[in-house]
């Protein structure tokens, strides 16, 4: 069983609890955050997933020193398969970081970094899942045009996605080691990844993952 306490307002809410998760738009995190400020405990561990906010704007919110941690998540942590990055602020200790990875890890994996990667990190896993999603809708509608019904091509789509992502998840090779245990020479499989490298998929991926990591930077300031 559950105890639940039942609060009236934000503040009171922060007053009680010993963690308190800052799950809002950015766009009103000072807001917020003004409004906890002085109901938010001295041992209390506050956890921001505003995205873009660094850990010192934060800070300056509060007006007061505060253990503070920031985690970028991502849209899989709805089914169970996040993957959370997250960095500490100057006043949180590695119990907070333990209390930190306990909750991340009930939707999947995380991993600390350096706040200076975090841009970075948008770019791969936060934004990530829209790249694979991307994928599948293209090949969908590829097998649809050369005469699949729709039906049968997303499940067929859908399902190699799953399993790719499995093997990818329990094993220790590199995707180059993977793509070899696929391709056979002058297959079918090859025949694809020929025309990925002439027309330069690798590039467009790389300077995609760039332009994602540029934006966050832009909207960070």
């Amino acid at each position: 069983e559950c105890s639940v306490k039942i609060a009236k307002s934000n503040r009171l809410s922060v007053s009680l609890a010993d963690i308190v998760i800052l799950a809002v738009k950015p766009q009103i995190l000072q807001e917020v955050a003004g409004e906890i400020a002085t109901a938010v405990g001295k041992d209390a561990l506050v956890i921001s997933i505003a995205a873009g906010v660094p850990i010192t704007k934060i800070e300056q919110y509060f007006k007061k020193p505060v253990s503070l941690v920031r985690v970028m998540p991502n849209m899989p942590a709805l089914v169970g398969c996040g993957m959370s990055a997250f960095s500490l602020g100057k006043h949180a200790t590695q119990k907070h970081r333990k209390i930190v990875e306990a909750i991340l890890g009930s939707f999947g994996e995380c991993a600390q970094v350096p706040e200076r990667a975090m841009d970075l990190v948008t770019a791969i896993s936060g934004s990530g899942p829209a790249y694979f999603f991307l994928l599948a809708e293209k090949m969908i509608e590829a097998a649809y045009e050369l005469g699949m019904k729709v039906d049968l091509a997303k499940k067929l789509v859908y399902q190699t996605a799953l399993g790719s992502g499995r093997v990818m998840s329990q094993t220790q090779d590199d995707p180059e080691d993977l793509i070899c245990r696929v391709a056979s020479k002058g297959g079918t499989t090859e025949a694809a990844l020929k025309l990925f490298q002439k027309k330069g998929l690798g590039r467009i991926v790389h300077e995609a993952v760039k332009a994602a990591q540029k934006r966050s930077i832009e909207l960070r300031k």
